[in-house]
Order: structure tokens, then sequence, then C-alpha cells
């Protein structure tokens, strides 16, 4: 089977050198290498469904499985030998590896293509192309492809479905209804030459769109999710999901619809703990008077994180405000989930260097003084620091079965403070979501998609019924921070190369009947 997104085509050299020494049975060699360089395309698609970055791209470089090639890659000859082995122990490797992976750990392995094979990516969006199409069918035909391609690609994804077959949600998989226009017109903005982030980010997130279209063209409008559980209480998908693509290829897909997500919700759902916190210190249980930070941070987050940046970016006009904000944004989130104050890095396990999450974002030494320096980022970090041990300390006391579980511990065997509250937020904050998710539909909203904290319906809940929704949900959890933040996301305009030709026809037509009239007048 061909791959119609990815072809490769080897040297004429490799299938040569490759019938001398296998001279028998005949079309051996080419079966074998023909297999073999099969098994590279699916692996490189597969890298680029799952995504690859803007930097590696950028090199040429794929993150692969070498293990799957090596052993899937077929064998050739008597004694059997290993397709993978006997191109590399000749100098005839298809693929040179950069860094090497392991399949204990999970990592994949940096791989190029070296010159002895050339590559016709098929997903590439050419703007010079794009330029010289005429017609509505062109452009369809351009970006769709032929449906037996994209049946080939959903095949190689899905092989356990049947398109157009799926009545719900079967066993292991969500499905996102995609708005096959939106994402069209979405593809074609972007590929036209739209300013959106870097090229080779252009060309990711293009990449990504196109094996949506190809998928979700053949399935009823449909994108199959393969459900993917973590032990820490959220549910992830293998692939490409609405959950880890662009937000603009997610508006894309989902086209016009409403995105309710939990404002602040880690740290509303640590401040749930703030009552028991005081009541158990024996102080005054005035939430607000010992955690000031962090109820100006639920309360007005706006205010809260435009002062930070003002004192944060104070004189820097290189950097946009918005970027800035953005900045600002992950910092705090980072000091949520625990991250470490401090700028000194250190060694991981494998030997790797690791910078800690807040010189990672904030990479200019002096703005990241700054920040840790202003009054009230140091009062949210005490603050947070406070809750984070107290419900550690609840954890300790009252859940021992808890810190027996091997993925909440370090290498070292030593239980995790930041796993132990990863693990307790995220399954409160999927508890969360599946009540208002069960409360919504049955008053007829049902969901069509889910990214951890956030829910998308197609319509908007209305007022009255989102704080029915907030009200429920604070009532079961006992916890009065939770609150829905509502946000309109709107379909991309398909785009009629044949209504703007009509048009310019038209417009050249009454120019003639103008100019005809004033010729009959004068005359």
């Amino acid at each position: 089977m061909t791959w119609p997104m990815i072809k490769l085509t080897p040297d004429p050299l490799v299938l040569n050198k490759l019938r001398q020494v296998f001279p028998t049975p005949e079309n051996s060699a080419s079966r074998a290498l023909a297999k073999y360089v099969n098994v590279l395309e699916r692996l490189l698609l597969n890298a680029l469904q799952r995504g690859i970055s803007p930097a590696l791209k950028k090199l040429g470089l794929y993150p692969i499985p070498l293990h799957d090639l090596a052993n899937k890659g077929g064998r050739i000859g008597p004694q059997k030998l290993r397709v993978h082995k006997w191109l590399k122990d000749n100098q005839l490797e298809l693929v040179q590896t950069v860094e090497k992976g392991s399949k204990f750990s999970g990592e994949y392995s940096t791989v190029k293509l070296s010159s002895l094979i050339t590559l016709d990516d098929r997903l590439t969006v050419s703007s010079a192309a794009i330029a010289q199409i005429r017609t509505d069918r062109e452009l369809d035909s351009y970006l769709t492809g032929e449906a037996t391609d994209s049946r080939a690609v959903f095949d190689h994804f899905f092989p356990e479905l049947e398109p157009l077959s799926i009545s719900g949600d079967e066993a292991g998989f969500h499905f996102a209804p995609v708005d096959i226009d939106s994402l069209m017109a979405f593809i074609h903005w972007v590929g036209a030459g739209a300013e959106f982030g870097s090229k080779e980010k252009r060309q990711q997130i293009l990449n990504q769109a196109k094996l949506v279209l190809a998928i979700s063209s053949i399935n009823g409008g449909l994108f199959p999710q393969r459900i993917k559980l973590s032990p820490f209480g959220r549910t992830y998908y293998e692939g490409l999901s609405v959950q880890n693509v662009h937000k603009e290829l997610r508006r894309a897909m989902l086209g016009n619809c409403w995105e309710y997500d939990m404002r602040s919700s880690v740290v509303a759902w640590k401040m749930g703990y703030a009552k028991d916190l005081l009541l158990q210190a024996n102080a005054d249980v005035d939430v607000r008077l010992y955690f000031p930070a962090t109820t100006l941070y639920l309360e007005d987050k706006a205010d809260f994180m435009a002062t930070v940046r003002y004192f944060t970016f104070v004189g820097n006009t290189t950097l946009t405000e918005v970027f800035q904000m953005g900045l600002i944004k992950q910092a705090l989130t980072a000091i949520s989930f625990g991250a470490k104050s401090t700028g000194i890095g250190w060694t991981d396990s494998s030997g790797g260097w690791k910078n800690p999450a807040l010189v990672d974002i904030l990479k200019n030494q002096s703005e990241r003084d700054r920040f840790l320096a202003d009054p009230t980022v140091k009062a949210f970090i005490e603050e947070q620091r406070a809750l984070d041990d107290f419900i550690f300390g609840l954890v300790k006391g009252n859940s021992a079965e808890l810190l027996a579980l091997d993925f909440l511990k370090t290498a070292s065997g030593r239980v995790s403070k930041p796993k132990v509250l990863a693990y307790l937020y995220q399954h409160a904050e999927t508890n969360a979501m599946n009540l208002i998710c069960s409360v919504a539909a049955q008053h007829g909203q049902v969901p069509i998609a889910r990214v951890h904290d956030a829910v998308f319906f197609k319509s908007r809940l209305g007022p009255d019924f989102k704080q029915e929704l907030e009200f429920t949900l604070r009532d079961a959890t006992q916890n009065k921070y939770w609150h829905l933040s509502p946000k309109q996301l709107k379909r991309y305009t398909p785009v009629s190369i044949d209504a703007v030709h009509d048009e310019l026809l038209h417009m050249q037509r009454i120019a003639d009947e103008e100019r005809r009239a004033m010729d009959y007048f004068s005359t």
C-alpha cells in the first residue's frame, strides 16, 4: 500500500546493490525494499500526525521508533537478515540517527533522511499552487485529494474502525464533529500566506489540518480520537485531537460554538482548602485576610496580571503587550502547579540538564528577578506554598494508600509532593467537568468536545443556566471558587473562488454597459 501524503523514493543504487547480493528469488530484493520503505513512510506519517516541533522540522528531523523500523522493516536472504541492519552495514542506510531514543523510556529516536532517499511531502500546502487555482473544484481537489487517498489514511490510523459505521461513541474512542468547510477555509487562509506565527509553525499546523480533513471528510464529518486514560485522572488521546492542536486549528475544526472553561481552575481548587487550613491553625477564618494575593488573582485576574506585567517588563518595547501577558500567565500557572522560584538547574536521571519552569518561561534574568521580587507575586507564591503543604499534609495523614502508588514517587522512591498534588487536582478537575457535562446533557446541551478544564457546546448555555451549573458544582464540591468563563468561537468563512470570479465578470459587464451608453449619447 502507498501512503498518499508521504511518498519516499529510494535511489536506484540501493535496489541495484540489494539485487546483486540477493538475486534470488526473483523480485525478492524489490519486494523487501518496498516493504522497508512502506514501513518508513508509515512511521514518518505517524510522526507528522503526532506533531513535529518547528525546530526539528526546520532541520529536517523526525522522531520515530527506530526499533519498529528495524523489526517491522522486513528480512531478506536465506539467513533472514533484517533489511534495516543490512542497509546500515553496507553504507546504504535510508535514515541516519541524530539522537538515539530508548524503547524502555518511550522516547523516540531523532533521525534524518539520507541522501539515498527523497521525500515527496504531500501534506505541504503550497502558496504558489493555491495562487494558480482558478475554481472552487480545483481548490477542493487540491485540499482534500482523492477519496481513496483519504480512506488509506483513515485505515492506517484507525484500522479497527469502519468509516461511516459509527453511530455513537464506540469503546475506546471519542468523536469530535468537524466543520469541513471551516477547516478547508482555514487551510486555504494559512496556505495562502496568512500572517500567522513562524513559517515552520504554520507548516506544522497545516500538516495536522490536512490529516484531520482527510480523515473526517470520509467519516461523516467526525474525527476519531483514541482514548488514553492517565492514572492522574485526565483523559488524553493518542495522536491528533482537539486537545493538542493549536487553538486556531481547534476553532476551525469545531466551527461556530461556545467554549466554557474553569477560570484559574487549579488555584480555585486549592482555595477550596483555605478555610480548613485556617480552622486547623486556629486562625480567623477570613480567607480574604490571609490569602489576599490569591483572592485578587481569582476575583480580578486581569488587574492582577496587568500590574505584574507592568513591573516585570518595565522599559521592554521589544515584546508586544499581548506576548508579555502570555508569559506572565504561563509563569503564574507554573507557580500554581508548584514550580520552583529558584533559578538553579539540575541534571536529571538520564544525564540531561533541566531548567526550572520559570527560567524557561522568563528567559531574561533581570525580568525574572523583577517578577519574583514583585510584592504581589511573592505573596502569591507564599500563599500557594501554604496551600500545597496543607493539602499534602492531609494526604499523608489520611491517605496512606495514595502514597504507596509508584507513579507518585520520584526515581529514588520518595513520594513526590508535586505529583500527589497533580493527582488530586486532575481527579478533582475531571470530576467537576463530568458533573458539568452530565447536568448540561440533561438539559439538552450535549458537549461536542472537552479539553481538560474546558468544555465546548454547539450553542450558548445562557447566563441563567451557566449560573445554575456553577451553583450545582459549588454545592457538590463545597468549593465556592469554581467559575465558568464563556467564550464564543466563530468558524472560518469559506472562500468561493467562483463567486469572486463571477463578481469580477459582473463588474466588467456593468463597466462595458456604461461605456457603450456613454458612446451612444456622445454620438
